[in-house]
């Protein structure tokens, strides 16, 4: 049956079908079986540290064999295969003749060349920056200390300032290239006289000097020389190339977003607290420089165009603006001291980015390094690492509870923040014990799991708290992404420590291991709390897609263990005997597709039912209604 549809398994939903004959349903559970059993760990030892969607694809992350780095493995039809990192050369001594952009060609002094996958530095490229160029197409070999250049197209005269992204044409040659980078060595737009450099892609050919350099038609600066694009030194190697590697175990956090603004440009970044951001395109990964002394960044969110990263020691550093690679200050990159230790962002509404502490909370506001301002939003009510999720609201784990940003702005940390309280004894049993959060987007449902195989999900119905409930799991997650597929619907994956990835909200079972589930209904006692009754029957009004056996436990007199009593009580749903009459119930209003009957017989002032189900097949049962039939046996005397 499932709590919650909490079992976890793999594959389509197999439908029953009720016209078929008895038989077709244990050739419908092999089926699945067989299905199951072409389903790979992924690769590696350990548990599975981290696990994202992006553009449809499903990816991994766990330590290789041996624990000394990790893998990112990508999820295919043939099974989980490794994604190749690339190769990648550090580089310092920058100059001011252009910068290294993607899909440029970058050639060393020695004679070596590669062409340009992916770019990131801290600093000012022109005054000294330090970075990382990842390279493809490698031939030769890069050496520390040589010189490493790139064509660029000169220009001066410039009256019109040429932008990032213009696409510029030659008056007379007919020449066309796309511009990336825009470096005025000297002069300026603004007095007719700029200079430089334009770091470029897509060029076809050879410019002729003294041309017009022209951008929709319009005149904006004169190209520079003979034989352009040339070849122009950008900067020095520091160290050879080397194969990019990720470090082992981490704890993963990721974000898709798109910088650039345009159709097909959407990328995945993440961190994980042990190795440095990164960037991956489908093809290329890049890891991220900011700068910082210790660069391991934890959290990571995408805010005003700018990609940020926290550090538990108590900062949040922005990438410069739409180049989430770049932190350059002159690029409009940025650090600010929070002056705690960074459990969560969240992006709210009202053009904020919520920072949490551990012990506060925090409002970024603005939209660039030259505004941002970053308030004390509430002291001594911050959030625990990894239990911060943006619903409705942005729900997280404080010390005293499950609470929102919202309850925490209306009531600080008082007790009524709290929007767990009637589980409160539950959440603090395991508020040191999270293995991760996770938002279900279909169901409006925030679910923190523990590590005893264990969680609780609460429900929001119209931004209101509906309820909160427990479940246990046959198997310990310890990642879980909420993602979408290539229909833009929904999906759960959760990461295990036995190594594999299983789809949640999926299927049938706890990947082939049976789901129990109960439901207990409270003690009621018919509108007449002092008078005996002998009760006859339970009528359930169920909707289920399969048939299934429910056990009920009548329970009388609060649990009176000296009330006689049946042990349990077993009924079956069998939807091959639904008919249209079946269907509908216009009188309730909802769906009344079967209905269950179980004679039983106890005394009793009230009555409490436990409707319990262990089934590895059977789809969920959904409880519309119950109706109980009793006789009057007297007042108590």
């Amino acid at each position: 049956m499932g709590i919650l549809a909490s079992g976890l398994s793999y594959g389509p939903p197999v439908l029953r079908d009720a016209t078929a004959d008895s038989s077709l349903l244990p050739e419908l559970q092999t089926r699945i079986e067989e299905k199951r059993d072409t389903i790979d760990v992924v690769p590696g030892e350990g548990s599975v540290l981290g696990v994202w969607g992006y553009l449809g694809v499903l990816y991994a992350f766990r330590n290789k064999s041996g624990g000394a780095s990790a893998g990112m493995y990508k999820a295919t039809a043939a099974g989980w295969t490794e994604v190749d990192l690339g190769t990648a050369l550090n580089f310092d001594g920058t100059t001011g003749n252009g910068e290294m952009v993607v899909g440029s060609v970058l050639s060393g002094a020695g004679g070596a060349s590669g062409t340009v996958a992916g770019v990131t530095y801290y600093g000012n490229w022109d005054t000294g920056a330090e970075g990382t160029v990842v390279l493809t197409g490698i031939t030769g070999t890069f050496v520390d200390n040589e010189t490493l250049s790139s064509p660029t197209l000169s220009f001066d005269t410039g009256d019109v300032e040429i932008l990032k992204g213009d696409t510029v044409v030659g008056s007379s040659s007919g020449k066309t290239a796309t511009v990336k980078i825009v470096t005025v060595a000297s002069g300026a737009w603004s007095t007719d006289d700029a200079a430089g450099y334009l770091s470029i892609t897509g060029n076809t050919g050879t410019w002729t000097d003294g041309e017009e350099i022209r951008v929709f038609g319009a005149k904006r600066a004169l190209v520079n020389g003979s034989g352009q694009p040339s070849s122009k030194t950008l900067a020095n190697a520091y160290g050879t190339q080397y194969a990019q590697t990720i470090q082992p175990d981490g704890a993963y956090e990721f974000v898709n977003f798109n910088f650039q603004g345009e159709e097909g440009t959407e990328t995945m970044y993440g961190v994980n607290g042990v190795d440095n951001a990164f960037e991956f395109d489908g093809t290329n990964y890049t890891e991220i420089r900011t700068g910082i002394a210790i660069d391991t960044p934890n959290h990571i969110e995408a805010y005003k165009n700018h990609l940020f990263v926290s550090y538990t020691n108590g900062s949040i550093v922005n990438s410069g603006l739409q180049l989430p690679t770049i932190f350059s200050t002159t690029m409009g990159s940025a650090e600010i001291i929070v002056g705690d230790s960074v459990t969560g962002m969240s992006v709210e509404s009202k053009d904020a980015l919520a920072v949490f502490g551990r012990n506060n909370t925090y409002v970024l506001y603005g939209t660039s390094k030259d505004d941002w301002n970053l308030t004390t939003f509430y002291t001594g009510s911050g959030a625990v690492d990894g239990t911060v999720e943006k619903m409705q609201t942005t729900i997280f784990l404080d010390d005293r509870g499950l609470t929102s940003l919202g309850a925490t702005l209306n009531y600080g940390d008082f007790k009524q923040s709290i929007i767990s309280e009637k589980v409160d004894p539950l959440i603090q049993k395991y508020k040191d014990s999270i293995a991760v959060s996770l938002k279900v987007r279909e169901k409006n449902q925030y679910r923190l799991y523990f590590n005893d195989k264990t969680g609780v999900a609460m429900t929001f119905i119209n931004g209101k708290n509906e309820g909160i409930l427990p479940f246990t799991m046959s198997d310990q997650i310890v990642c879980a992404a909420s993602t979408e597929d290539t229909n833009g619907d929904e999906v759960l994956y959760g990461g295990f420590d036995d190594g594999y990835v299983r789809r949640i909200d999926s299927g049938t079972s706890f990947d082939g291991g049976a789901v129990a589930a109960f439901l207990r209904l409270a003690y009621f006692h018919y509108g007449t709390p002092q008078l005996k009754k002998r009760f006859r029957e339970i009528l359930l009004e169920l909707a289920a897609d399969t048939s299934t056996t429910l056990n009920i436990y009548p329970d009388f007199n609060y649990g009176d263990g000296t009330v006689p009593t049946a042990t349990a009580y077993d009924v079956t749903v069998t939807n091959d005997e639904w008919t249209v009459d079946d269907v509908s119930n216009s009188t309730l209003g909802i769906a009344v597709l079967d209905k269950a009957r179980a004679r039983i017989q106890g005394v009793g002032e009230n009555m409490g039912i436990l409707i319990k189900n262990t089934t590895t097949y059977d789809k969920p049962v959904t409880l519309q209604g119950a109706i109980v039939e009793y006789s009057d046996r007297g007042l108590k005397r």
